[in-house]
């Protein structure tokens, strides 16, 4: 009998052993979650983030909605705006740091290259670039993209990249273009995958 009582405890103390080994395990792989899921919040939080947005007469390089007059760049000579509809593009940083080594960039829909422009750095909170694009085809897709990098992705040969999918198509208007705009695309990538067109020229 007292055979079979030692039986018993020693198997409910390997269901217990058994128990708490598992539950340990668990709890320590959602504290190796929880802090991984930290480290990417804190990451987040204290990156630039660039956005494109196209723009409608306005004038202003900051991110305000209330101003509405064509920039200087998309008059014409005698002082009307180019497009009633569609002015210009607008770059700004709403993260959390600066934007370093950043380049602007227009692309067909095959990826190649119409225009571009390099710029040292954007700081968050900093008044928005304009961006005028050259001549466009109507009906046709393009990109506006930003690739840039933050101090901290240094260390790790993170870039950013921001991508704008646009078509431009006709207005109701003579000689004016509006442009029909998809999401934001935001993405991480590695030096393999970078445009990096000024540098590889």
């Amino acid at each position: 009998m007292d055979s079979f009582y030692f039986l018993i405890t020693a198997v409910l103390t390997l269901i217990l052993v058994i128990s708490s080994l598992y539950y340990s395990i668990q709890s320590k792989k959602q504290l190796e979650q929880n802090l991984e899921d930290t480290k990417t919040e804190i990451a987040m939080a204290s990156r630039p983030l660039l956005v494109i947005r196209a723009v409608v007469h306005e004038a202003t390089t900051t991110y305000d909605d209330e101003n509405v007059t064509a920039p200087r760049s998309a008059h014409s000579p005698d002082g009307r705006p180019l497009t009633s509809h569609f002015s210009h593009f607008e770059l700004f940083n709403a993260g959390n740091s600066p934007a370093i080594d950043l380049e602007f960039l227009l692309l067909k829909g095959d990826k190649s290259v119409l225009q571009g422009e390099t710029i040292g750095f954007l700081r968050n909170n900093e008044q928005a670039l304009t961006f005028v694009p050259v001549k466009m085809e109507l009906n046709k897709e393009y990109y506006l993209v930003c690739e840039y990098e933050s101090i901290r992705s240094r260390v790790k040969k993170i870039w950013y990249q921001t991508w704008l999918p646009f078509t431009p198509v006709e207005a109701m208007t003579k000689n004016t273009i509006n442009v029909n705009v998809s999401e934001l695309d935001f993405r991480d990538v590695s030096a393999k995958e970078r445009l990096n067109v000024f540098k590889a020229k």
